[in-house]
């Protein structure tokens, strides 16, 4: 098995009869700044910090890749609900403490018991600065 990543106990993997991987990962930056008005000048701009770093990607899983979708949904699921906090890394660089904000999920296909056979889900994460 390859290990792409991980982000707490859910590894991010490709294997001859498994894969679980993501694709389009979006890593947003943002600083913060406020702005000063000033008679008959253009606005004083004043650097106050940056905010929280955001990374977002979507997973797909299927059970023709070796996934059981909603098993992989369930720890997604739990993994935001619970406020789990964890370290997310990617080929070895960390992208440094991340918190699940948000897991939307798109099943898009059923077996004829109506059980998830494929499952398209987006995560978007926020990174956690703690105190």
């Amino acid at each position: 098995m390859s290990v792409i990543g991980t982000w707490g106990d859910i590894a991010f993997s490709v294997s001859r009869g498994q894969v679980k991987t993501f694709n389009a990962l979006k890593w947003d930056t943002s600083i913060k700044y406020a702005t000063h008005d000033r008679h008959l000048k253009t606005a004083l701009l004043e650097y106050t910090g940056r905010d929280a770093d955001s990374i977002s990607f979507s997973m797909f899983f299927s059970i023709m890749l070796g996934v059981d979708p909603s098993n992989e949904i369930r720890k997604l699921d739990s993994a935001a609900k619970n406020g789990r906090v964890a370290r997310l890394i990617v080929g070895g660089k960390s992208y440094g403490k991340m918190v699940c904000t948000k897991v939307s999920k798109d099943l898009e296909r059923f077996d004829h018991r109506g059980r998830v056979i494929s499952a398209k889900v987006s995560v978007s994460l926020k990174e956690y600065a703690g105190r």
